[in-house]
């Protein structure tokens, strides 16, 4: 135990060092302690309650009452794994790659390491949180309230098993770059349907479906007999005496703690054996690919960014953000055809916030491109070239979809009215991409690595927030005059022709467009080296 406690002092040193470390860090931890004392002071409020409540409840009220708990654990227990493969690849300092040198045995390090993390701040107050169990079973007898006390001890750990175990298997199994971006990918996805998840219920999508405590009881017992949501349940079968039910259950927590603590010792030794190995080996060269088809410099530097695109989950999460977006607007103005145009054209705005940092996302990479020679004018226009050779057939195919989904393929005014929305939003893409040509050259703020897309950078936490917030108003006020064309043409009764918007938005966001390549280009050739100062000051940052 010499070694799990050494462990568990280093990880509350690494904690309390990094708190110390600025009064900004002091401010957040002095928050996040007085976030997690009310999530535990609520927890313990809530269990109290149940307590008081429980003994003089009848039998179809208690099932109830286990019902939601199972599937309370089963949510926090998934939660908590999403939200660990979301961080995947931060470089955890903790890591088990960072005792390599120093001959730890292999189960003694994955004992340490478990153990540091269920004390570390987030595993204590899970801990605390869950100890709360034991005040809803107080009342039933001293048994039922060790029970609980049994039971919220193995949901915890559990909990804490399940997740370093898919870690583990996800850091052994997807080595190459590629497999890791595409998990990212649908990690984002997800968490962002979560995330809307209340809009699209609250929007009446479940409208005439009936779902109730009641019609989830038989997914809550068959959960009930799974790793995620057996403990809660232990104290219902000792109050109720299913004594081979409360073992089984019992047995299987066990039995999952095992195999996690054994898929952890095979991830780590493999790692050790392999990882060399792994690293040497590459793949045959298959060409030059899109390089090998460059005409000239601004064709050659068009196919970079696309490879780097097609690796770099930070850029590609606009994406499938941009789907996302499409699907919440279609399923709350599904009774309104023309509002569903917000998607498209809101989606039109985000693709270009990547792209009014695109330096920053290069990083050190621009090094190479500067020492070549590169003037600023072929920088930019490479820029928009491969920017718009993805983003637009996504924008054109979005607004295709859209215009089915609005009943406009019919004719008639509504047709012509989805037209112009889809002109705008393509004015909007060409505008915004204008405007991002001098926000990259001119105002540079710290990304994450690339290695770690979910993290946030250290340092000018203002910057990052504030200014893609800034570029975001002025791709809107740049495109003034489509606004004003587009709502004298749909509101004034024929003063201006229908079809107008559309010539007017292509022209506008053309015209910003070439203004913010020429601009752009100028302020890159003056700014080179103060560039290069910025990015190689970033670069420590993502480290």
């Amino acid at each position: 135990m010499s070694t799990a406690s050494t462990i568990i002092a280093m990880r509350w040193s690494i904690t309390w060092s990094t708190i110390k470390h600025s009064s900004w860090q002091m401010v957040g931890a002095i928050i996040s302690l007085l976030m997690v004392i009310g999530i535990c002071l609520a927890s313990w409020q809530a269990s109290l309650t149940l307590g008081g409540w429980l003994p003089s409840a009848g039998s179809g009220n208690r099932q109830r009452m286990g019902t939601l708990l199972v599937l309370f654990l089963v949510g926090l227990t998934l939660g908590v794994v999403l939200i660990q493969l979301a961080f995947l690849g931060q470089g955890s300092i903790l890591g088990p790659s960072r005792f390599v040198l120093y001959g730890i045995p292999d189960s003694q390090l994955q004992v340490g390491l478990y153990l540091a993390g269920l004390t570390g701040p987030t595993g204590l107050t899970g801990l605390v949180c869950f100890l709360a169990l034991t005040a809803v079973y107080a009342r039933m007898g001293v048994g039922a309230a060790i029970v609980a006390l049994v039971a919220a001890l193995l949901a915890v750990m559990v909990m804490l098993a399940l997740s370093r175990t898919v870690l583990d298997l996800v850091g052994t199994l997807m080595v190459s770059q590629r497999s890791r971006s595409g998990l990212y990918l649908l990690v984002t996805v997800v968490i962002m349907l979560l995330c809307l998840l209340p809009s699209l219920l609250d929007s009446g999508i479940m409208d005439g479906m009936a779902v109730d405590t009641d019609s989830l009881k038989s997914a809550a017992d068959i959960l009930a007999w799974t790793p995620l949501g057996a403990a809660v349940r232990l104290p219902e079968d000792f109050l109720s005496g299913s004594w081979w039910a409360l073992l089984g259950r019992l047995c299987m927590e066990l039995a999952t703690l095992a195999l996690c603590f054994m898929i952890g010792m095979l991830c780590l030794r493999h790692d050790r054996l392999y990882a060399g190995a792994r690293a040497e080996r590459s793949g045959a060269p298959k060409g030059l690919g899109m390089l090998g088809r460059s005409r000239d410099t601004v064709d050659a530097m068009a196919a970079r960014l696309l490879i780097y695109l097609r690796q770099d989950p930070r850029k590609l999460a606009s994406y499938p953000l941009l789907l996302v977006v499409v699907i919440l607007y279609a399923v709350i103005f599904r009774q309104m055809p023309m509002l569903l145009w917000l998607g498209p054209i809101l989606g039109a705005l985000m693709l270009e916030i990547p792209e009014g940092n695109a330096l920053a996302y290069d990083g050190l990479a621009l090094h190479m491109e500067i020492a070549s020679g590169v003037k600023g004018r072929e920088d930019r226009q490479s820029r928009v070239r491969s920017h718009l050779s993805v983003a637009l057939p996504c924008i054109l195919l979005l607004g295709l979809v859209t215009l089915a989904l609005s009943g406009a393929m019919k004719g008639g005014r509504d047709l012509i009215i989805s037209l112009d929305m889809l002109a705008v939003t393509v004015g909007l893409l060409l505008s915004g991409l204008g405007v991002a040509q001098i926000f990259s050259a001119l105002l540079i703020y710290p990304v994450p690595s690339m290695d770690q897309p979910f993290t946030s950078p250290q340092g000018r936490a203002v910057a990052q927030g504030f200014l893609p917030i800034l570029q975001f108003l002025a791709s809107l006020v740049i495109m003034l005059p489509t606004f004003l064309v587009t709502l004298l043409a749909m509101t004034t009764g024929g003063v201006l022709p229908l079809w107008l918007p559309v010539p007017v938005a292509l022209a506008n966001g053309l015209v910003v467009l070439a203004v913010g390549v020429a601009l752009g280009s100028r302020i890159f050739d003056r700014r080179q080296s103060a560039i290069l100062l910025t990015l190689d000051r970033y670069a420590s940052l993502q480290s």
